[in-house]
C-alpha cells in the first residue's frame, strides 16, 4: 500500500522543524562553551522528560508511576475483561521508558560523582509549555489532538540520532552516542509503526490540516524547549530563521513504509 498522500504533506511540514531541533542539539555539542556544568544540566532534564513525558503521559503522575498505578489497579481484570497483552504492552513501554532514564542517568552520575534522585529532577520552562500546548490539544481536539499529539512525540529521534554523531569524538562523547544509539533503536521502530497507522485513518482534508497545524506549533515549541535544555546554543535570530524556514529540511526514510 502506497504511504498515504496526507502523511506526506505532514512530513513535509515536518522535516525543517526536525532539523531545527537536531542544529540546536548538535550545535551545544560542538561549542566552546560546553562544560562538564552545562552537560550534567542537560542530562538532568533529559531524566526529567523519560520521567514525565512532557504532555505524552499521565498529566499527574508521568510515565513511571502512571503505568505503575494502572498495573496495580488492573491486575484483578487480567483476562477478566482486560486482555493479558495489553497489560504486557503497558510494562513493555514502562521498562522501555526508565531503561532511557537509567541510561542518561548514568551518565549524569559518572559526571557529577553524585546519585541522582528521579524525585527531584525538574522541567524547565519551555518544557512546560510544551507540555501544555499537548496536554490542551489532547483535552480540546479529540482524537485529532491525540494524533498530532503523537506524531510529534520524540521528534522524529533527532536528539538520538544527533548524539550517535559524537561515537569517537571522546570518552563522555561516546558514553553519550552508546546511550542515543539504544534509545534510538527502541524508539525510531515504533515511531515508524505509529506514522504507518496515522497514514491508515480515514480522515478528511481538513482534519489533516487541523493536525498539520497542532504538529507545526508542537514542532516550533520542541525547538524552543532543547534550545533552553542545553542553554541556548541558538541565537533568538537564528531560531526566527528556522520557524520561518530558512533551513534544509531533514531527510525523511520512507523505505519500509510502502
Amino acid at each position: 500500500m502506497a504511504v498515504n498522500e496526507n502523511l506526506r504533506r505532514l512530513v513535509d511540514l515536518s522535516a525543517p522543524y526536525w532539523a531545527g531541533e537536531a542544529e540546536v542539539a548538535w550545535t551545544y555539542f560542538q561549542s566552546p562553551r560546553r562544560n562538564r556544568k552545562s552537560d550534567i544540566t542537560w542530562l538532568a532534564r533529559q531524566c526529567y522528560k523519560e520521567l514525565w513525558g512532557s504532555g505524552v503521559g499521565d498529566k499527574k503522575r508521568g510515565l513511571f508511576l502512571g503505568p505503575v498505578d494502572y498495573l496495580r489497579k488492573v491486575y484483578p481484570k487480567i483476562d477478566r475483561g482486560v486482555g493479558r497483552h495489553e497489560v504486557l504492552e503497558v510494562i513493555d513501554g514502562l521498562r522501555a521508558e526508565f531503561f532511557h532514564y537509567c541510561l542518561f542517568a548514568d551518565i549524569h552520575d559518572h559526571l557529577s560523582g553524585r546519585r541522582l534522585d528521579p524525585r527531584q529532577v525538574k522541567s524547565w520552562p519551555a518544557d512546560d509549555e510544551l507540555a501544555r500546548l499537548r496536554y490542551a490539544y489532547r483535552a480540546k481536539r479529540g482524537q485529532l489532538g491525540y494524533f498530532a499529539v503523537r506524531f510529534t512525540e520524540g521528534g522524529y529521534c533527532t536528539l538520538y540520532a544527533t548524539g550517535m554523531r559524537l561515537k569517537g569524538t571522546g570518552e563522555l562523547n561516546d558514553r553519550i552516542a552508546a546511550a542515543c544509539e539504544k534509545v534510538y533503536t527502541d524508539e525510531i521502530g515504533h515511531m515508524r509503526d505509529g506514522f504507518i497507522g496515522l497514514s491508515r485513518e480515514k480522515l478528511k482534508r481538513a482534519g489533516w490540516d487541523e493536525i498539520g497545524a497542532m504538529s507545526r506549533r508542537i514542532l516550533t515549541q520542541r525547538i524552543h524547549m532543547r534550545n533552553e535544555q542545553f542553554g541556548y546554543p541558538l541565537s533568538a535570530a537564528r531560531i526566527g530563521e528556522i520557524e520561518a524556514g530558512r533551513i534544509d529540511p531533514l531527510p525523511f526514510d520512507y523505505s519500509g513504509l510502502d
